[in-house]
């Protein structure tokens, strides 16, 4: 179990380097690894899983990625285009990180399911979040991230019972639907009609989504070790079978998180590993079960290794690559992150850069 352990925090260590590769496409002389990440990691291998990893503060006129905002007259101007409907005022909420305008759109939209998922994302209103989970799940009653970011809240709250019918109503639901890239591509586009180049709006609409991210990823990280404790406690009172039940909905959270529109980011591909990782610790680990396809979770936990290795070589193979990258290949990367996801375009960006083979000879 230590070893386990030891190896989810190795691999907690790459998911913090590689959300850096975001940043450093803002600045390619800029470190991979500051000390405010290494202070997190830090954290991390003390257990505290409670402070979810935020952006480094910047100076007002800057963004969460260290670039000047743009002008609030252009994003005045976006909103008064778009009728300062609920996208628009996330995006200009995003852009400028000013909070008025993600309280008035929870103001004027408090039932649209992307201004929910942002203020449960950005843990908004912690006095109110009970009240924003209800109606994240209301509007999105097909969404199994309204259940699992509602058990996470019941865990905290020591109301285990509920969190585990939440855990149980989110088995039966097979859509797991967050809105980063939707709120990628509408801060693209508000920074395209404030005049920035399409790669660079691209750049910074990807750093302002990155920050959801992590912080809906420290969620469910939370919400893993929270579904461990519970099985530790139901094997200790012999309930094997709830213990296994439990098991397979942490497999199917991070199966959800790790595909379709969040699986194309690297950090989810990673953290979806982890969970799985996290909630097979608890099984007999010679005894074959259903849902790992008659595997034994022995079994399963080698070959979840073998792809958390894959992903972390991955990461660092592209990350020595980026000073190399020319403006085409970091067009052509970014492109091909929203269409295909950022594993396969990290993949395509090892292939345009093949180790020399007269180095290759001389090893």
């Amino acid at each position: 179990m230590q070893n386990a352990f030891s190896k989810l925090l190795a691999a907690l260590l790459i998911l913090i380097v590689a959300l850096t590769i975001v940043l450093h496409f803002l600045n390619h002389h800029a470190p991979v690894a500051s000390a405010s990440d290494l202070q997190l990691t830090n954290s991390i291998a003390k257990n505290t899983f409670h402070a979810p990893p935020v952006p480094r503060p910047q100076p007002p006129e800057f963004d969460l990625a260290g670039q000047p905002k743009i002008p609030r007259t252009k994003v005045e101007e976006w909103l008064a285009k778009h009728n300062r409907d609920a996208m628009s005022l996330l995006a200009a909420f995003h852009a400028l990180e000013d909070t008025n305008y993600l309280n008035e759109a929870a103001t004027n939209f408090p039932n649209n399911p992307q201004v929910e998922w942002t203020i449960l994302a950005r843990g908004a209103f912690p006095e109110d979040r009970r009240k924003w989970l209800d109606l994240f799940k209301a509007s999105s009653p097909s969404n199994s991230l309204a259940n699992y970011l509602s058990a996470e809240d019941d865990f905290k709250n020591g109301n285990s019972d509920a969190a585990v019918q939440e855990l149980s109503a989110a088995s039966g639901k097979s859509q797991f639907g967050d809105y980063i890239m939707e709120s990628q591509l509408d801060g693209e586009a508000l920074n395209q009609f404030a005049g920035e180049s399409p790669k660079n709006s691209t750049r910074v609409a990807l750093s302002h989504a990155a920050a959801d991210m992590m912080m809906e990823d420290a969620d469910l990280k939370r919400l893993a070790v929270d579904i461990e404790d519970t099985q530790k406690q139901q094997s200790n009172a012999g309930d094997n079978n709830s213990v296994a039940n439990l098991a397979q909905t942490g497999m199917n959270l991070g199966n959800q998180l790790s595909s379709g529109d969040s699986g194309k980011y690297f950090a989810n591909q990673l953290e979806g590993v982890l969970i799985g990782n996290v909630v097979l610790q608890q099984l007999d680990p010679n005894t074959s079960y259903d849902f790992l396809n008659g595997e034994t979770p022995s079994q399963a936990l080698q070959e979840r290794e073998q792809q958390r290795k894959s992903l972390s070589q991955l990461a660092q193979s592209v990350n020595a690559i980026f000073p190399e990258m020319t403006e085409e290949e970091e067009n052509s990367y970014f492109e091909r992150s929203k269409i295909y996801g950022e594993v396969d375009a990290m993949q395509w960006l090892i292939q345009q850069h093949p180790p020399n083979s007269s180095q290759s000879g001389q090893q």
